[in-house]
């Protein structure tokens, strides 16, 4: 892709970042964009064995039931739902955890997840029966385990909210995104600013870790606008911000507009300006950065521990339709989709389908040593935790050996530095350009997977 010498890794850096390239933000690697059908399906034996040699193991669930979709969203979600199908899904649910749990029951729980979607359409009595087959399933749960459950503000019930506060929830995230009417009504967003406010509200007095969403770059936003909605959620004190550049991409309802109105949004260049405004604003406020999006007032630790514990390469079992899971080299889902009539044919097909031990999964990835070399290496960077030590202990061998030029690279041009101990830190620079960084490591094999992915 890049070439192997300092010259060529420096020179796309150097391009990319003239040229004020904003790709999409890394989440994950590889992107569920490279994932194929499988020439036999996974079976558990396939997984078991993958899995040998770790002992934690972290639990993501998606519910994939919304309101309405976001003109900006490409989640994979249907807002066609009713009370029958909610249940059977949450039923089929409990059939995969006990199926799972037969297998890794001796894992320790690092964290649990509830992503959507929107989790909170869930009833208080659902929320019991998954945590009762949780942990009867894997009675082994970390004394620290995070338990995050996503929000959205005009889905919320202060019964719901004791309920899951009750059993065991210690972090709540919600999808803010504007404190502006006009740019939620252009998101798609039905909701009065008071409802916003009222949740924030009833989470922060429940749960010590909040972590609120807002975007950066909606349809017909102000850099005055922007300033506004981030001061007034600012001065609500959540834990954690994370703050996001919207992204146009492809089957969304802002494509067209963007195209055809591009002065409705802001370009790339003022994202960037806005991105440097956020990281001074937070950090005046007393948030420390810790990836390209989330700033924190944690004092020690990660705000997001399943996502830093998934970076490390602790196994991701992923539970529901469209749910990614990583465990050791394999890296599979469920079918999953962005239009609205595939999607709901995918969700009812998930709650018809029995766990079945000889089929765990039909699309995905298989990496290769040198992609789990990859993988730990960018991913780590993004949440500046590279560490020499911790990737010999892990691949027997120097990190060097594989990626002396990108870090050379990455360091002459100021987007990295080392501690005497031998992590490599991002710089200030490093942060903001971190997501034209990552691309740095990525594989012929996947870029071409990517490129030539094409979405239902």
């Amino acid at each position: 892709m890049l070439g192997e010498t300092l010259m060529d890794f420096s020179s796309f850096l150097a391009d990319n970042v003239s040229r004020k390239a904003l790709p999409t933000y890394v989440y994950g690697y590889p992107s569920k964009r490279t994932y194929r059908n499988f020439s036999n399906p996974l079976t558990m034996d396939d997984i078991v064995s993958a899995a040998a040699g770790f002992t934690g193991v972290n639990l993501y669930f998606h519910i994939p039931f919304c309101r309405y979709r976001c003109t900006y969203c490409t989640l994979f979600l249907t807002t066609r739902h009713s009370d029958d199908l909610k249940q059977a899904y949450v039923d089929r649910l409990i059939e995969y955890i006990r199926g799972y749990g037969r297998y890794f029951s001796d894992h320790t729980v690092e964290s649990i997840y509830f992503g959507g979607g929107t989790p909170t359409l869930l009833t208080a009595k659902q929320f019991e029966q998954l945590f009762q087959a949780i942990h009867a399933s894997f009675p082994k749960v970390a004394e620290k385990c995070e338990i995050t459950v996503e929000a959205a503000p005009d889905c919320l019930g202060d019964e719901l909210l004791d309920a899951i506060r009750d059993l065991g929830v210690n972090r709540m995230s919600m999808g803010i995104q504007s404190m502006q009417p006009g740019e939620l009504s252009h998101s798609g967003r039905p909701y009065a600013i008071d409802v916003a406010r009222e949740a924030i509200t009833a989470i922060s007095s429940r749960f010590a870790h909040v972590n609120l969403d807002l975007i950066y770059g909606l349809r017909g936003q102000s850099r005055d606008s922007w300033n506004q909605s981030l001061a007034e959620i600012i001065d609500y004190g959540p834990t954690t911000l994370s703050l996001y550049p919207v992204v146009v991409r492809p089957l969304t309802n802002i494509s067209k507009t963007a195209v055809n109105d591009p002065e409705l949004f802001f370009s790339a260049e003022e994202k960037y300006d806005i991105y440097d405004e956020n990281v001074e604003k937070m950090a005046r406020h007393g948030y420390k950065q810790e990836s390209f999006t989330r700033f924190t007032r944690l004092p020690s630790g990660d705000a997001y521990q399943q996502e830093a514990s998934d970076f490390a390469g602790t196994p991701l079992i992923g539970f529901g339709a469209g749910a990614r899971s990583h465990i050791g080299r394999y890296h599979f889902s469920t079918d999953y989709a962005v239009d609205r009539t595939v999607a709901l044919d995918i969700v009812k097909s998930y709650a018809d389908r029995p766990f079945n031990a000889q089929a765990i999964a039909s699309q995905g990835i298989t990496l290769s040593e040198e992609e789990m070399e990859r993988r730990f290496v960018l991913l780590n960077l993004t949440l500046s935790h590279l560490d020499r030590k911790l990737y010999r202990q892990r691949f027997k061998k120097s990190i060097d050996t594989m990626f002396s030029e990108q870090l050379r690279a990455l360091t002459s041009n100021g987007f990295i530095t080392e501690t005497g101990d031998g992590r490599l830190l991002l710089t200030t620079r490093g942060y903001k350009y971190s997501n034209i960084i990552a691309r740095v490591f990525y594989s012929d094999r996947m870029i071409e997977l990517e490129n030539s992915y094409q979405s239902v």
